[in-house]
């Protein structure tokens, strides 16, 4: 008779544990979603077109510490008029919080700025298409708040790729506020 309540108690034992972690797997997206924990996603589109058809990249970024963080700081504090984030950048350099220039830019162009809703949050999109590119390497892109200068606001770095036939190349950055 003890051997068979040893053995009851053990399984028990052993349920409890299966149910205590399947429950805490089972409730982690909402306590995850619940305190604000954002989940990464990528927000930087870069789409390469030549005659032998597309490819697209998705990136996610660093808000650089000096004009990102700061930059918003001040926006919304200060009413600072530094201007608008609507200058894309791309060149090569490797994305840190701490790069404010893209160390070898190839080009720095105002993009058009198109607003939306992002899942019920408040986004603008920035894009530039530059055209006819052609021997040249890259594998980073920066969104600027002026036409020159370091001035970088956000940084994303793709897989490095050598643009030797004549194409198309279009950055996409996205920004959405989500403040809840």
């Amino acid at each position: 008779m003890e051997r068979k309540v040893k053995v009851l108690v053990a399984v028990a034992w052993a349920l409890s544990i299966i149910c205590s972690l399947y429950a805490g797997y089972a409730l982690a997206p909402w306590v995850r979603e619940r305190h604000g924990v954002a989940t990464p996603t990528a927000n930087v589109i870069i789409l390469w077109e030549d005659t032998s058809g597309h490819d697209i990249v998705y990136s996610g970024n660093v808000i650089t510490n000096l004009h990102g963080e700061k930059y918003l700081r001040d926006a919304m504090a200060y009413a600072n008029n530094t201007g608008p984030v609507v200058y894309i950048g791309i060149g090569n350099g490797t994305a840190s919080a701490d790069l404010y220039e893209l160390p070898q830019e190839y080009d720095r162009q105002q993009g058009t700025v198109a607003p939306w809703i992002n899942n019920g949050d408040y986004a603008f999109n920035v894009t530039k298409k530059w055209i006819n590119i052609s021997g040249v390497t890259l594998n980073c892109t920066m969104a600027y708040y002026s036409a020159s200068g370091a001035t970088g606001f956000a940084v994303a770095n793709f897989e490095q790729t050598k643009y030797s036939s004549p194409g198309n190349l279009t950055v996409t950055w996205i920004f959405t506020f989500d403040a809840n």
